[in-house]
């Protein structure tokens, strides 16, 4: 399970955005993430990232 998370800057705080069975998926809503934030995964509250689901 992985989990595609915004990263808020100043803090160790993650929000999580969504979670997906396989990286791809993942991999596939970051991408998109990404492009509606033209082009950039550093956002004005911190940055995307994808992880591997904390047990």
């Amino acid at each position: 399970m992985h989990q595609v998370v915004l990263e808020l800057s100043g803090s160790r705080k993650v929000h999580v955005i969504s979670e997906h069975a396989t990286k791809e998926e993942a991999l596939d809503r970051y991408v998109k993430l990404v492009e509606g934030n033209k082009g950039s995964p550093v956002t004005a509250k911190g940055k995307y990232s994808i992880r591997k689901k904390p047990e």
